[in-house]
């Protein structure tokens, strides 16, 4: 028995000596693993404790009072603002299990992170666990710390605690949730309340972006048509190159037309006097034979002078006709030529009349580059003005988010100056005037407040409409300038490659020719 006492005995001291120390050391040292990574993800960091800092200081020195709600109201507007059931024993005896997805839930609302962001753990303190497979969750959970203590600092709540979380209390809690709910009716009153100048900005940009990109299609087109008046330009020129060489042929035919005329003329003359020639000829041979019967049937004369007259008048008959013929030749000859005259001078008109259509269609020509040149310009114009409109519009919202940052802080100081001027009506109301003169003071100054909220709604109300005015005037005139600027462009296409294939058309025909 003695020997199992010492045995039993050195059992125990060896356990408390040896064993004991090892596994309070191995727990201890996991424990200072976890609190150093969880000591880093809720700030323990220098940047982030001095995060945290200033936000505590730029907390207190913005104070902002909330209603402590109830139990009932605390749930109810948390299942209709939010969406989140909770049930009021929670509130009563509240644990956190049941509280701390609440807040998680809440930040997710009213911060607009999404969960995966609340949920990321910080990598580089996942890598300093033994093993963080294990271990996962627990960060994960710890990620979320952070974002709810700034969540808390925003509503005005500077004393929260991680111990709100692990170990949370219901006065606490109700209150907490309180100044959270506060928040989130105050966020949803804004948005409710700025709900239509977010869409009139919608619209504006809608609109803005749908005459940038009209404007980027057509000067999508205005790059068509250039190029393909560069891919003409050859053509033109070659057009250009064939008026100068008609011009000039132009010019030798006509001082080959005066010259033709003049030989036409007096050609014309000729013919006409070799005509009168060959018709006196003929009346006069007819003569001679009229007087040859007459003088056959007077005269008996010998048949060798006889046959000697006979054979004078037929040398003269037959010089006669070779007379005749050869006049009749050389009129047949001038003919053919007056005729021939007469085909080049057809095709010399012909030519002119071409002249002139290729003059006109170079006058066209000229009035489209004038055109385009105009167009150009008006590009730039209608560019300039859409810049200045898109500053105009930054100064209307940097104008707007200035009047709608004053109109808040007054909605802010009016009820905290009415709060104040209370607490000291209350705190002095035995007495007396200097108070009351006080009171007073503050009366004026809360209408004062009111009347200067007023006068900026109202200053607001005219910045809305004039930039309402000023949007509807630019959609105005952006609309009336893309109209021009289409039909202006449809004209082009329609009327500038017809005209370039008319023109290469007779000029092709003409060389083939």
């Amino acid at each position: 028995m003695c020997e199992s006492l010492s045995n039993s005995g050195e059992l125990s001291l060896r356990w408390y000596g040896t064993v004991l120390p090892y596994f309070c050391a191995r727990v201890y040292g996991r424990f200072l693993v976890l609190a150093r990574a969880a000591w880093e993800l809720c700030g323990s960091g220098g940047e982030r404790v001095e995060a945290d800092y200033a936000i505590g200081i730029m907390a207190k020195k913005q104070s902002f009072s909330f209603p402590i709600l109830e139990i009932k109201d605390i749930t109810s507007y948390l299942l209709a603002d939010a969406g989140i059931v909770l049930e009021e024993q929670h509130l009563v005896k509240p644990t956190m299990e049941a509280v701390w997805p609440v807040y998680e839930n809440l930040v997710v609302i009213v911060m607009g992170m999404t969960r995966e962001e609340l949920h990321q753990p910080a990598f580089h303190v996942m890598e300093k666990l033994r093993y963080p497979e294990l271990h996962e969750e627990f960060v994960g959970n710890l990620a979320t710390i952070p974002a709810i203590r700034k969540l808390m600092a925003v509503t005005g709540v500077h004393d929260f605690s991680m111990m709100d979380l692990f170990k949370p209390e219901s006065k606490r809690t109700i209150t907490n949730l309180s100044a959270i709910i506060n928040l989130l009716k105050f966020k949803l009153g804004k948005e409710f309340a700025s709900a239509p100048v977010l869409e009139k900005r919608d619209r504006t940009l809608a609109l803005i972006e749908q005459t940038e990109e009209r404007l980027a299609a057509l000067n999508t087109e205005i790059e068509a048509i250039e190029a393909d008046r560069r891919a003409q330009q050859p053509a033109v020129q070659l057009l250009e190159t064939e008026t100068k060489e008609l011009h000039q042929e132009i010019q030798v035919l006509n001082k080959q037309h005066g010259a033709i005329n003049t030989d036409i003329r007096a050609l014309k003359q000729e013919g006409v006097a070799v005509a009168d020639e060959i018709s006196a000829e003929k009346f006069s041979l007819l003569q001679l034979k009229d007087e040859q019967e007459r003088l056959k049937s007077q005269i008996v004369q010998s048949p060798q002078k006889l046959q000697r007259s006979l054979a004078e008048k037929k040398a003269t008959l037959i010089s006669t006709k070779a007379s005749a013929e050869e006049s009749q030749q050389l009129l047949n000859f001038w003919k053919d030529k007056l005729e021939a005259y007469s085909k080049a001078e057809k095709k010399l008109k012909k030519l002119l009349g071409m002249l002139d259509e290729i003059d006109k269609l170079w006058i066209k020509q000229k009035a489209t580059i004038k055109e385009k040149k105009a167009f150009k310009a008006q590009v730039k114009s209608i560019e300039e003005e859409i810049e200045s409109l898109d500053t105009e519009l930054s100064q209307l919202k940097f104008q707007e988010k200035h009047w709608q940052d004053l109109m808040e802080k007054l909605e802010q100081q009016g009820p905290k100056k009415l709060q104040e001027a209370k607490r000291e009506l209350n705190e002095s109301k035995a007495s007396c005037l200097p108070v009351l003169a006080r009171i007073e003071e503050r009366g004026a100054a809360i209408l004062k407040a009111e009347e200067q909220v007023k006068e900026i709604r109202e200053k607001l109300d005219v910045m809305h409409k004039k930039k309402d005015n000023t949007i509807a005037r630019g959609e105005a005139t952006v609309q009336k300038i893309m109209k021009e600027m289409l039909h202006r462009y449809r004209t082009l296409l329609e009327l500038g490659p017809a005209e370039l294939a008319a023109i290469s058309a007779p000029s092709a025909r003409q060389n083939g020719g």
